[in-house]
């Protein structure tokens, strides 16, 4: 009764906390605790039916995210996957769907349920996985980075979870009680759970740190891309700036045009190549943009007072220079670098002025990281210089990495989505997780089947045993029967049932005989002696009668008291007269005496058959008798001839 009290209110407890989760936060996760918690309810209620729907559906809620954490990218994008969780949930599918180790032990807590107490089926190793799964959500991860994959559920799921799983436990171990299959089974398959789990952790950091990875890296050659385009077009600049040297007059329009024009389509984000004369007016540009041509004519002392510190050395053919990072003439934020021009005797004609406008300098790195992948910043300090991207669902993932512009050192800053790291992310860990738990669960079968089957073998064997050893026993009494019922059980030897079926095998054989024996005075023996003494001497006797008898080939037989009979098929009445005279005297010469010291003797009567008609037992039996009579009239120990007709040879 206190263990039934405590299963029923820790289901109730554990529904109720279900219910505040489904509430205060609605996810998968919450309204398959709820289905569970009904399920635990309805099963302690014994609304068996009820229970297993409920359990069906907690499994059918979660399925749909468990498939999705197993389904290669190239089958099922997870744009598919996110546009599918859209219709139930206005949020990412990651979000949406239960966390994996969390997914895994409430369809395997239902699965514990729908079994009951079936531990043949597996039903203590799901309670089992689900509560290391548990355990293992209870353990943090130290990384150097945010975990990407939601592989654990928050506390209050995983308290909720546990106090149904001590329900189950408490409501389910008291019939598994006494089954010795189930430690021999149990024990292998949760050592390959726990070195499955084990693995199952690996390979999951491995996977994020290797992702982590290769987005990192892929950034940073973005960025070294860059950075290496930037040094290209500053050297192509200088070399462009020193042409001027091979003539001694400044450079005419045409002339600049055409020399402009090549570099430009190198370097798309030079939005102005202009020619800047020693007073710092804008002589030529390049290309022929409305806003560039509005600028010619304009004195950059005047109109872009804060780019002087770098052009005025220039112009005096000291130093080339830059800005800072400032608005351009042609609007948005740049940098302007200028270059010195001489003529052929070194004198200074003026500047080269390459404009960098900073936002299409970005274009030519945001092109390298596509926009559906991530967000990215490029700033100055606090300044955001440009911006890419989809800023929507941001992974827990950042990197920044410099970027030296000139002498300007700014910062790349790259989040990449949540969703398109997820399908980056191997499925393998998820699938090695799933095929680990199912290998265990099949270990744990096939063990315990061996057990039972053992078991039952063990129990037929000796079952067997008992059987033959029966059989043994009941073969042996009724061969005792048998030999009880065909000889005698004093002396052991054939009686008169055995004697009749001898005579009736062997009536075809002439001449046959039949001798009829009897002890003489053997009443005198049973009064004087006793009966026990009377019982050896029958015994004594009778061994004597059976050796003489069965060694001239015929059968010897109590036939009733001290009365014998044999049975001599072949023999002719002399010729029996002959071995019925041999045990008279062989019994005359035995140690068998009567009280007074006179030997035992015998009388028998002897008769014989010679013609082919079938004899009559019951006359020859009586003809013996007549001739036994005969003799213990005329004087006992003595053989006398019997006649069965007047036809009779004797």
């Amino acid at each position: 009764m206190p263990i039934a009290r405590a299963e029923h209110w820790l289901s109730v407890t554990a529904a109720c906390f279900a219910i505040t989760l489904v509430v205060m936060q609605p996810s998968v996760t919450s309204i398959a605790l709820v289905l569970l918690a009904l399920s635990l309810l309805c099963a302690q209620k014994d609304r068996l039916l009820l229970a297993s729907l409920l359990s069906a559906g907690t499994i059918s809620v979660l399925l749909p995210g468990l498939i999705s954490y197993l389904i290669p990218e190239n089958w099922v994008t997870t744009a598919r996957w996110q546009a599918l969780a859209a219709w139930l949930y206005p949020t990412s599918f990651e979000r949406f769907r239960a966390p994996l180790l969390m997914t895994l032990a409430l369809q395997l807590s239902a699965l514990a349920l729908l079994l009951r107490h079936r531990v043949r089926l597996g039903a203590p190793l799901f309670l089992i996985m689900a509560a290391l799964l548990i355990g293992l959500q209870l353990i943090n991860h130290h990384s150097t980075f945010p975990p990407l994959l939601r592989y654990a559920a928050h506390w209050p799921s995983l308290l909720t979870l546990s106090i149904m799983l001590l329900g189950q436990c408490l409501s389910t171990t008291q019939h598994w009680r006494n089954k010795r299959c189930l430690a021999c089974a149990l024990w292998p398959a949760c050592g390959l759970l726990i070195a499955t789990l084990l693995l199952w952790k690996q390979l999951h950091l491995e996977a994020e740190q290797k992702l982590h990875l290769q987005v990192a890296e892929r950034a940073q050659q973005a960025t070294t891309r860059l950075s290496q385009d930037i040094d290209n077009h500053l050297n192509t600049m200088r070399r462009f700036a020193r042409i001027w040297q091979l003539q001694t007059v400044p450079p005419n329009y045409q002339q600049w045009t055409d020399l402009a024009a090549s570099y430009q389509q190198d370097f798309a984000y030079l939005i102005n190549i202009a020619f800047i004369s020693p007073d710092s007016g804008m002589r030529h540009v390049y290309p022929f943009t409305e806003t560039n041509l509005i600028n010619i004519g304009l004195r950059l002392f005047d109109v872009q007072p804060e780019g002087r510190i770098a052009l005025e050395p220039a112009l005096k053919g000291l130093q080339e220079g830059n800005t800072d990072i400032i608005e351009l003439l042609q609007g948005g934020p740049g940098i302007v670098h200028y270059f010195p021009v001489f003529n052929a005797e070194r004198v200074p004609l003026g500047a080269a002025a390459m404009a960098v406008s900073l936002p299409l300098f970005a274009e030519e790195l945001f092109t390298q990281l596509p926009a559906s992948q991530g967000a990215i910043q490029w700033y100055n300090d606090t300044q955001v210089l440009a911006e890419h991207g989809d800023t929507t669902d941001p992974g827990p993932w950042a990197y920044h990495y410099p970027i030296h512009l000139l002498d300007k050192s700014l910062t790349l800053s790259y989040q990449p989505r949540h969703q398109y790291l997820i399908s980056q992310l191997p499925r393998l860990p998820s699938i090695s997780l799933v095929t680990g738990l199912t290998l265990a669960y099949l270990l744990y079968l096939v063990l315990y089947t061996f057990q039972r089957l053992g078991q039952q073998h063990s129990a037929m064997q000796k079952s067997n045993t008992a059987l033959q050893q029966e059989i043994k026993k009941r073969s042996k009494l009724q061969q005792e029967i048998e030999w009880l019922a065909r000889h005698d059980e004093l002396t052991g030897i054939a009686n008169r049932r055995y004697f009749l079926e001898q005579m009736e095998t062997a009536q075809a054989i002439r001449p046959t005989s039949l001798v009829l024996f009897d002890i003489d005075h053997f009443k005198r023996v049973n009064d004087q002696m006793g009966h026990l003494v009377g019982d050896e001497y029958l015994f004594a006797f009778a061994k004597l009668g059976e050796a003489i008898i069965e060694q001239h080939g015929g059968v010897f037989a109590r036939y009733g008291g001290e009365e014998f009979v044999a049975w001599l098929p072949g023999h002719t009445l002399s010729s029996a007269y002959n071995v019925a005279d041999e045990l008279r005297q062989r019994l005359a010469a035995s140690n068998l005496t009567h009280a007074d010291g006179t030997p035992i003797t015998l009388s028998a009567g002897v008769v014989t058959l010679n013609h082919p008609e079938t004899p009559d037992m019951a006359r020859m039996i009586q003809a013996a008798d007549e001739a036994l009579y005969n003799a213990k009239h005329r004087g006992r120990n003595r053989i006398e001839r019997g006649t069965l007709n007047a036809r009779e040879d004797v």
